[in-house]
């Protein structure tokens, strides 16, 4: 995640909305953070190119680690990033790209206030000039080439809800879905399970003066919480966990089995409504409330279905822009060079993808 999300980049057609804690999406687990493997093979100053748009190796560095931390932190595993999975990801942030390319032929207007709002949110988000430069540093990035990539997200995301907003999910559609996911098994509950909220802060690095800003970070967040201020608004604001934070830091049907034992010990242990003590975890510093606690038995209707629209409304508005994104490969100019596996020299090759 980019802090907050404000700093977000888009690298695919539509990211999931909604994350239940289960064996299909299970969060904050142990996973390998050891991001310089997506780098074992060398990359071109250029990886593609979409017309006049320019996909550079490091933009791909970059969306290849944050979309390994986002599939680790769904799958509940380590991932190797093989060349099938950089591959992958090479058609997301091409996806991606066209998708910018068409809001902005569309005529999609971001003002500069709206972005320099955004700018100044996902900042103070990150609670001082030095963890702001030290993201900068890590991210390898500008302030303009950020600015430029908030107006650039802001841009895809309002062409995106201009082209699916007629999607319509009826009751029927809803019974049906939870019918099937009942059938499968993915809404029985064979233990107690606990829906949490949650809120972490990573740590740059392993230096202590690190560990400690994040340390104090978290706790004016807690202490942000404990005066009033609403728990899941301010995971959307600060929260760095990218599967949760979008979610108001919401992990539902949280089991034992599935959480970092450091969230787990605290599943059945805190008083429902409190906000916890910060605590360490190898991904960095917590805090987390539990929101109810679950028997065992057939997840409601009622319960599941917040969920059921989430993944129906996803999956048709993936439909929806897989259709464009492959229209519009049809007719744009696209070259992706990689480097030679055959090759001593490394040189780099070029692969004419469309039209």
């Amino acid at each position: 995640m980019r802090v907050a999300l404000r700093f977000a980049i888009v690298i695919g057609v539509c990211m999931p909305g909604a994350a239940w804690a289960g064996p299909d999406t299970d969060p904050l687990v142990p996973m390998n953070e050891s991001l310089g493997r997506a780098a074992d093979a060398p990359l071109p100053e250029v990886v593609a190119r979409i017309g006049d748009e320019i996909i550079t190796g490091a933009e791909f560095q970059r969306d290849l680690e944050y979309r390994l931390r986002r599939m680790e932190a769904i799958q509940g595993r380590s991932i190797t990033p093989d060349t099938a999975f950089r591959r992958e990801t090479l058609q997301d942030v091409i996806d991606g790209r066209i998708l910018k390319i068409l809001a902005k032929n569309a005529g999609i207007v971001v003002t500069d206030e709206e972005v320099a709002a955004e700018y100044e949110q996902g900042r103070a988000a990150l609670g001082s000039e030095d963890a702001f430069q030290a993201y900068l540093k890590r991210e390898g990035m500008t302030e303009d080439y950020l600015l430029q990539e908030i107006r650039n997200r802001l841009m895809t995301e309002r062409w995106v809800e201009r082209k699916t907003a007629g999607i319509h999910i009826s009751e029927q559609d809803l019974r049906r879905e939870y019918e099937r996911w009942t059938r499968e098994g993915r809404l029985v509950r064979t233990g107690r399970t606990a829906d949490i909220a949650h809120i972490l802060i990573r740590v740059a690095s392993e230096s202590p003066g690190d560990d400690d800003a994040a340390r104090q970070r978290i706790e004016a967040v807690r202490n942000r919480i404990l005066a009033g201020e609403n728990f899941q608004d301010v995971a959307r604001e600060v929260s760095e966990d990218p599967v949760s934070a979008p979610l108001g830091g919401e992990y539902l049907e949280a089991a034992p089995g599935k959480m970092l034992p450091e969230v787990e010990e605290r599943l059945f242990t805190l008083v429902i409504g409190e906000v916890s003590e910060p605590f360490r975890s190898r991904h960095g510093w917590h805090i987390m409330t539990v929101l109810a606690q679950n028997a065992p038995g057939v997840i409601s209707y009622e319960r599941a279905r917040e969920l059921l629209h989430t993944s129906l409304l996803n999956a048709r508005k993936n439909a929806i822009l897989s259709k464009i994104v492959e229209d519009a490969k049809k007719v744009l100019d696209i070259e992706i060079f990689r480097i030679s596996e055959d090759s001593e020299e490394n040189q780099t090759q070029k692969e004419i993808v469309a039209p």
